[in-house]
């Protein structure tokens, strides 16, 4: 594929409040392709950049390859060795291609949207993020299952916003931000938001100068489970025996039919959005709750991948 240009506006949309997705992704092309087929299913109307942190994996980069012309496609010249690779960065820059009066969604390629979004969704979105007193953002995923016991307590639920708040105050991330995302470009602006080189540097700047991260009552989007995972764009032997024990691979999910839909977004604010509850895969079962990281309820692994991570950092 040719070089890509800088990153620029994609054209907004005429009917409606316009809602833009960028989808960020490293060498998991047929995970990237999923999040894209469910775009394209599910939100039609809305156009999606991808964001490829420059990956070297031969059969991502043959999708990378099917997909020009389909979809926007565009790498960052920089190049980072840090956990999360150049994720932040190109999370900035896309914020400021974004239009003034544009709505943005940030995913990742783990994910995929399981309904469909209508006129309606997107009129809430914008009615929600404008009249919030202060800026904030939105997260759009259904929750984790694995997070259950956790969240107990904290949870509530918030009438004027159709969302609910999460109070993980202790936690370094998920009161305030979350890296899937959803906000208003322009109100964010106003408020001198950047993106940060970590979860907990952006955690602690929207504590500063957002509201509370507001979790929608009827999310739209999902991870996948059992994904394969990559730290600073390497591998490292305890990820790798973690992929082969954890029956890691793409393992899409089902997207609500219009009965499913209808029951999910009819509910009461009661019955919590958990990912298990209400999502179904596609051709597999895995056991619930469903791991969302290889190394998720592994200790030795996790020991041995810390062990590592830890004499290469010795060894530089």
């Amino acid at each position: 594929m040719t070089a890509s240009p800088p990153l620029t506006s994609p054209p907004a949309s005429d009917n409606g409040p316009a809602l833009q997705f960028f989808v960020f992704s490293f060498n998991r092309g047929e995970h990237l392709l999923n999040c894209l087929r469910s775009l394209e299913r599910c939100a039609p109307q809305c156009p999606v950049t991808i964001v490829d942190d420059n990956s070297t994996d031969p059969a991502t980069m043959a999708v990378l390859a099917g997909l020009d012309g389909h979809h926007r496609i565009v790498r960052p010249g920089h190049s980072r060795a840090s956990k999360h690779g150049g994720l932040y960065a190109n999370m900035q820059s896309a914020f400021e291609a974004c239009p003034a009066d544009t709505l943005f969604c940030f995913l990742q390629d783990d994910m995929q949207l399981v309904r469909r979004l209508d006129a309606q969704d997107l009129a809430h979105f914008a009615a929600v993020l404008d009249g919030s007193p202060l800026p904030c953002l939105l997260q759009p995923a259904f929750m984790k299952g694995s997070d259950r016991r956790r969240h107990q307590g904290l949870i509530r639920y918030r009438s004027d916003s159709d969302a609910y708040c999460i109070d993980r105050l202790r936690h370094s991330a998920g009161a305030w931000y979350s890296d899937i995302l959803l906000g208003s470009a322009s109100r964010l602006r106003q408020a001198g938001w950047q993106f940060l080189p970590s979860e907990a540097a952006n955690e602690q700047q929207a504590r500063r100068n957002l509201g509370q991260l507001l979790y929608l009552k009827n999310p739209f989007v999902a991870w996948l489970p059992n994904v394969p995972a990559w730290r600073g764009k390497q591998q490292t032997l305890g990820l790798r025996l973690a992929h082969r024990s954890g029956n890691c691979g793409l393992h899409p999910l089902r997207c609500l039919d219009a009965p499913q839909t209808a029951e999910f977004l009819t509910r009461e604010p009661e019955k919590l959005p958990y990912a298990e509850d209400w999502l179904e895969l596609v051709g597999t079962s895995l056991p619930k709750p469903w791991a969302y990281h290889p190394l998720q309820g592994r200790r030795l692994l996790k020991w041995l991948n810390s062990l590592e991570l830890k004499l290469r950092r010795l060894l530089r």
